[in-house]
């Protein structure tokens, strides 16, 4: 283990003593400070719980100086036994102490991150001990660790109003602003619009409704005209994911590669298998990555975000949208069996992802079950399954709804009266899919129908 006179060296409460001195000499600073430094950030709690007094006096327009903090601490034990109001007398005796803030706070915020990374290893190497713990449980609390002291901001960005109105006009004249399926699915396109940068929308529908098919020609579709996108997959593995978006890329919307015959390698021509190699050519010209883990927690996805980010735009590529295929299957950084708080935590999770690296999240999701339980199994927003969280979050939630699904499954015999009734219904609907958008922060909700060609597991939009 890391030895004790190693961790008191990544503290200085020298540092955080000279802070609340200065900010109490020269209050107009507070401001600046407190956007970077929070009370968390002090080793030594009494300075922490004297910079919150300090803080709070200066959110309610009065002056911060050990008169006026004097009610907050007057009886805290740990103060008492340093002198009392006269000991923070002390800590202003110093003009000095305003010239070295800027370099005092940078430390006690660079040291905090380590002790709070120091933390997160021991808590990693003793669930590492743990035998009970999994490999994959190990990897995601020392990346969880390790992201809580990544060069990436902390999502807040303060601006005025004139220099918000300059970024939307700059945001006109960019080429693409957020993603679309780049006409692969456009009755999608029509009633969602572009997933946007900072934007969390939900793809969700019952088990059989298409979701993966629908997320991987989306990310065909944008990928091909140009966006960079990231493919998470947590059910399928990336050979069966990259036989169905073969399959995918052959299918011209009327003829193609059955799915089926591309993954058993059963090729009815030359013709056939020529055209299967001659797809690789199209992936290699796609801005496309796939991601294939069968567990990760959202620590551990913030990372590999991070680190394909910086992968594309190495390569020219600029990181737009990130697919998460399914949410339920990720994991939060902590261990829990409430499945609501699980649920919850990697919802927030997905929406910070988006913010945090400027992309748009399109995640997928599994329905409850009530859905089969009412004669009308067209999803409601409360159908989304494990938290109301997830509704908040969204800035869009998609739901999938193929009528034909559930009428095969209530087909009755040849001989029954009802078999002529069923045969019409189902011609009616053979083949459609149905994106219904029940919410949409920044629009109207709206439902579009499109095509569903099992055969090739591709999702086109509806006159293709």
């Amino acid at each position: 283990m890391i030895e004790s006179q190693k961790i008191e060296a990544v503290k200085n409460v020298e540092s955080e003593a000279t802070i609340v001195g200065a900010l109490m000499i020269e209050n107009k600073l507070i401001d600046r400070v407190a956007d970077r430094l929070s009370a968390d950030d002090f080793s030594e709690t009494l300075f922490g719980r004297i910079y919150s007094a300090i803080v709070k006096e200066a959110a309610l327009g009065r002056a911060a100086n050990p008169v006026t903090l004097k009610p907050y601490l007057h009886d805290d034990p740990a103060l008492v036994e340093l002198g009392g109001i006269g000991y923070l007398a002390n800590l202003t005796a110093s003009t000095g102490a305003v010239l070295m803030l800027e370099t005092c706070v940078q430390q006690v915020i660079d040291m905090a991150k380590r002790r709070k990374l120091i933390d997160g290893l021991t808590q990693a190497a003793m669930l590492a001990a743990d035998m009970d713990a999994t490999n994959e449980e190990v990897v995601g609390a020392a990346d969880a660790a390790l992201s809580s002291i990544s060069d990436h901001s902390d999502g807040v960005v303060q601006v005025s109003a004139a220099k918000a109105f300059d970024e939307m006009l700059a945001a006109y004249a960019e080429q693409a602003y957020g993603v679309t399926s780049g006409g692969q699915i456009d009755c999608l396109d029509q009633v969602l619009g572009p997933i946007k940068p900072h934007h969390l929308d939900i793809l969700a529908g019952r088990p059989g409704m298409g979701k993966t098919s629908a997320a991987l020609s989306y990310a065909l579709g944008a990928s091909a005209a140009g966006h960079g996108v990231l493919f998470v997959s947590l059910e399928m593995n990336r050979l069966e994911l990259m036989q169905r978006a073969t399959s995918d890329v052959i299918f011209d919307g009327r003829a193609g590669i059955p799915y089926e015959a591309i993954r058993d390698g059963r090729f009815t021509s030359d013709n056939a298998k020529r055209r299967v190699y001659e797809a690789g050519r199209v992936f290699r010209d796609l801005p496309l990555n796939l991601i294939d883990a069968s567990s990760l927690t959202i620590g551990r996805l913030n990372m590999l975000v991070r680190r394909y980010k910086r992968r594309m735009e190495a390569a020219g590529q600029k990181l737009e949208l990130v697919m998460v295929d399914y949410l339920q299957l990720l994991r939060p950084d902590f261990r829990t069996d409430n499945m609501n708080l699980a649920v919850s935590e990697v919802s927030r999770g997905l929406k910070a992802i988006a913010k945090q690296y400027d992309v748009g999240v399109l995640a997928l999701a599994q329905l409850n079950r009530s859905v089969e339980s009412r004669p009308d199994k067209r999803p409601m927003l409360s159908d989304l399954r494990d938290s109301g969280q997830i509704e908040q979050d969204a800035d869009a939630v998609v739901f999938l709804y193929r009528d034909e699904y559930y009428l095969r499954q209530g087909k009755p015999p040849e001989t029954d009266p009802k078999f002529i009734d069923w045969s019409a219904a189902l011609e009616r609907c053979e083949g459609q899919i149905d994106f219904i958008v029940a919410k949409r922060r920044n629009g109207p909700s709206g439902t579009a129908t499109g095509r569903f060609f099992g055969a090739y597991q591709a999702v086109r939009g509806a006159m293709q």
